[in-house]
């Protein structure tokens, strides 16, 4: 009986110390920051942002740069081929850049957001 009740705590314990190690911890990096400041100022030369746009827009590419080093940490703990990676990451960069696009709209003007989009074409 001992042993039973042994055996369940060390599994209980690996099961633990398993799901710990799968923990997403994104955070923020120089390189997500200039990537983030790249796009904002793609954004800016495009539709000229005013001081609280720029800053709307950082936050907006910082946000995207977050959620995609999530899902790349995500990727690489479920141990994904190159292969397996493209055809995950297909639907994803859907999404990224369908809510990216949805938040821009948000900040930007009416104008501004016609030019920001034919400029990505």
């Amino acid at each position: 009986m001992q042993r039973l009740f042994a055996s369940i705590i060390l599994c209980a314990a690996t099961v633990l110390v398993t799901a710990q190690k799968r923990d997403i911890n994104v955070v923020d990096t120089d390189a997500m920051r200039a990537t983030a400041a790249k796009h904002t100022e793609m954004v800016h030369q495009t539709v000229s942002l005013d001081d609280a746009q720029k800053t709307q827009v950082h936050e907006i590419y910082m946000d995207y740069e977050r959620k995609l080093d999530g899902l790349n940490q995500r990727l690489d703990q479920g141990g994904f081929t190159k292969e397996e990676r493209e055809t995950e990451m297909g639907p994803q960069w859907v999404s990224l850049e369908k809510a990216l696009d949805e938040k821009l709209s948000v900040v930007l003007s009416g104008d501004q957001m016609g030019k920001w989009r034919e400029a990505k074409k």
